[in-house]
């Protein structure tokens, strides 16, 4: 089994897990049989430096490098729907060292991304009554708070 975890510098295990998917500028790729490391490589991210679409073309870099999995601090919708498509699963690592957050997925202690809805179900922006902008019968335009499932 292979898994990407999307690297804030130049990868590796000791390189930090990334706050953003689409855009970090390199791929740690893990080898992993059972529950042991096999090999660690890292590939750059043809997505960190196009002006649009990066997280389809980062997400379709994995996919074609044989990853099942990803690791990283949040997947955004483009990229996500990829990984759905190809059946690659997500999991969330923020704020983490590579080589913890590969020991917590080999321990099954990472939460898994839901890509229509961030992680598990949390706070969410959620859709609430807006102070309306318009006068008499105008639909309301305001910021609503509600409690919503995701927490992305």
């Amino acid at each position: 089994m292979k898994i990407c975890i999307a690297s804030e510098n130049s990868g590796g295990l000791n390189d930090m897990v990334s706050s953003v998917f689409g855009r970090c500028p390199s791929f740690t790729v893990v080898e992993i049989d059972g529950n042991e490391i096999r090999n660690v490589y890292v590939i750059g991210n043809p997505g960190a430096q196009t002006s649009s679409g990066a997280g389809i073309q980062a997400a379709q870099t994995v996919i074609n490098e044989g990853c099942t999995a990803v690791i990283s601090s949040s997947v955004g919708p483009n990229s996500g729907e990829v990984f759905r498509m190809a059946g690659v699963r997500m999991y969330a690592a923020p704020g983490m060292r590579i080589g913890d957050a590969v020991e917590k997925f080999l321990r099954g202690e990472l939460p898994e991304i839901n890509p229509q809805g961030g992680m598990g179900s949390g706070m969410g922006g959620g859709r609430g009554m807006g102070g309306g902008r318009g006068r008499g019968m105008g639909r309301g335009m305001g910021r609503g708070r509600g409690m919503g499932r995701g927490g992305w």
